[in-house]
């Protein structure tokens, strides 16, 4: 029943179905159709590294040989990309901005300045039992023992928080409350042990005094990496309140158990933190690890630190200021560090960042000394016994504080080995000289921290100069 083949037709069945004549779209421009197929795919186009990723998105489009062909009179699909890669301009998007890091807000900082400027309050109630016989320091059996706890403290609880910081940057909550409290609890004992080789057992206050500064401190390290500054706080606030109308006011059994109430609520506190932040479950097979070696400066920057911050105190100097100035100092760090990043966003170039940084670096490090000079007036003004405010007792402070801040900026740059290097030598200079009474305290004080501020900010500068310091 079918009907007469037409001459020419092809002799099998389906040949009827094939048309004669191309299709309508092969007929046209095929620059034209090159022209739309790139405008309508530029976007994509554009942000193109290489033609191979053009024709993998041709080849997601469903584009097919019959139509790379006879529209676009291309031979293959990689002939047809390479056109649209050499037609389209090259246009590559800038990524979406990473958040700062470094932004903080001044009212956290300030807030954790108090939490170390607060506790110096529980040496003016331990006074009372650092009455003896002055030593080669110029200083009592209690006083120096005091001294060497701090001194072992601070070094060993600033490893700590270092390395404390590294496992919670790893994602590892739970190794670094264990490392926390595990480790606070070993410091102790070189602590005490340095404050009663020095206090003797004749007069028991002294060392128990020592040993209270030293689980103290240990347990405001805890606290400070966990981010429980305001807990600390509340701690803190009946040794301030018991401190206004005067030390001499209370009786001893008061302060003792004042004292050891507060020691035994920062334990506590920090006790139950650390507990908390363990219940965290492990990311993984125990994260990335965290080498010893890596916390080793900043235990030895601390340390000398230390030896700088409490010979100035011995020397009465004025102390209080630079102990009260650390939350600002810390925010001024942060701000630092936060306008070198845009800097380098914002050029790219690295002579650039260069002048950029060295005018951030003057202004924050001018701040900082015009925050000491206002607060070492209002320590000279208030605090009884205060040092004058004057050009020799600013010089030390002035000194003395830039080069903590300076080696605080160097450790945050990845330089904890330069900052601890220079301070250590400030610090092994000070000591002999003041030993042997070379010369007045302050001024021994004054030209070593000078020595060292000015060492650190010339590698300061050339540090945070780099490009790669910020990325």
């Amino acid at each position: 029943m079918s009907g007469a083949v037409p001459l020419g037709a092809a002799a099998h069945p389906g040949a009827a179905a094939r048309p004669a004549t191309p299709p309508g779209w092969a007929a046209g421009d095929p620059d034209a159709a090159l022209a739309d197929l790139a405008e309508r795919l530029g976007d994509d186009c554009a942000g193109a590294a290489h033609a191979e990723e053009i024709a993998a998105l041709l080849e997601s489009e469903g584009l097919t040989d019959e139509q790379i062909t006879g529209r676009y009179r291309h031979r293959d699909l990689f002939s047809l990309a390479e056109a649209l890669f050499a037609r389209v301009p090259r246009a590559y998007p800038e990524p979406e901005p990473a958040p700062d890091p470094w932004r903080t807000g001044l009212p956290r900082c300030v807030l954790r300045g108090l939490t170390f400027a607060l506790p110096g309050l529980g040496y003016l109630l331990g006074a009372r039992w650092a009455d003896g016989p002055r030593g080669p320091f110029g200083v009592t059996a209690a006083v120096a023992g005091w001294a060497a706890a701090a001194l072992v403290s601070w070094g060993w609880n600033q490893a700590l928080a270092h390395r404390a910081g590294l496992l919670l940057l790893a994602n590892r909550p739970r190794d670094a409350a264990w490392c926390l409290l595990l480790g606070g609890a070993l410091g102790v004992l070189p602590a005490g042990a340095a404050a009663l080789a020095l206090t003797g057992t004749a007069r028991p206050a002294a060392p128990l005094f020592a040993l209270g500064q030293a689980l103290y401190t240990a347990a405001a390290t805890v606290l400070l990496v966990l981010g429980r500054e305001r807990l600390l706080l509340y701690v803190l606030a009946p040794l301030v309140v018991a401190a206004v109308p005067g030390a001499e006011v209370l009786p001893a059994p008061a302060a003792a158990a004042l004292l050891a109430a507060t020691v035994g609520a920062a334990l506590a506190a920090a006790v139950r933190a650390g507990l908390r932040a363990g219940e965290a479950p492990p990311a993984g097979r125990g994260g990335a690890p965290v080498p010893l070696l890596r916390s080793v400066p900043l235990g030895l920057g601390g340390l000398a630190a230390g030896v700088l911050v409490i010979a100035a105190a011995l020397a009465g100097e004025l102390v209080g200021a630079l102990t009260v100035s650390m939350g600002v100092a810390e925010w001024l760090l942060f701000r630092f560090r936060s306008r070198c990043l845009s800097a380098l966003r914002a050029t790219g170039v690295a002579e650039r960042l260069l002048a950029r940084s060295w005018r951030v670096l003057a202004r924050c490090l001018g701040a900082y000394a015009a925050t000491l000079t206002v607060l070492a007036a209002v320590e000279s003004a208030a605090l009884p016994g205060a040092a004058a405010w004057s050009a020799p007792h600013l010089g030390v402070l002035l000194a003395l504080g830039c080069a903590l801040w300076l080696a605080l900026l160097l450790q945050s740059c990845g330089r904890p080995w330069t900052s601890a290097a220079v301070l250590s030598a400030a610090a092994a200079t000070a000591l002999p000289l003041l030993a042997a009474h070379a010369g007045p305290p302050g001024a021994v004080l004054g030209l070593a921290s000078a020595g060292a501020a000015a060492a650190l900010l010339a590698a300061a500068t050339t540090v945070t100069a780099r490009v790669t310091t910020h990325r």
